[in-house]
């Protein structure tokens, strides 16, 4: 009975310290880490796939911004393929152990996993290429300020965020 008690302490501790939803930046971008699709929330807009990524990081024309999403694509194409072999290998490696030639059949399967498991690596360098990129737009493009403006009837404050 002990020991029951002093195991749902312990998890109710952990639980407390634990968080279900990841925060949004509510003045900059915030990438959401999921495995598809990739999103990123910004100035209350949600841009899903690399179509609407383009737009957001074009329109900078910041050099470095560019580079990570393109790496970021060329790494997330890469996993693809690499994934899309690896799943192959394994099927007819599976086909040929039922056959004849099972050193074969052994061959494909190891290659088709360490296939796999190469393009879930691109996988996750492509999504640490995308948080680079949200990281530098937030630190470089994430300013606001205040101005007054003064014309010949009226006066203002100008907020940009």
């Amino acid at each position: 009975m002990k020991k029951t008690g002093l195991l749902t302490g312990l998890l109710l501790a952990f639980a407390f310290n634990c968080t279900a939803q990841q925060r949004l930046n509510k003045s900059g971008m915030t990438y959401l880490v999921g495995p598809k699709p990739n999103n990123i929330v910004y100035n209350d807009s949600v841009f899903r796939g690399s179509n609407e990524f383009k737009h957001l990081f074009f329109r900078t024309g910041n050099s470095q911004l560019i580079g990570y999403y393109e790496k970021h694509q060329a790494n997330k194409i890469a996993a693809q393929v690499c994934g899309f072999a690896g799943a192959l290998g394994i099927l007819i490696g599976i086909n040929q152990l039922s056959g004849s030639d099972k050193g074969l059949g052994w061959a494909l399967i190891g290659g088709g996993f360490a296939a796999s498991v190469t393009g879930g690596y691109f996988t996750m360098t492509s999504q640490k290429h995308l948080l680079m990129a949200v990281t530098l737009f937030n630190k470089q493009y994430n300013h606001s300020s205040a101005g007054i403006g003064v014309g010949r009837q009226s006066a203002g404050l100008v907020y940009n965020f």
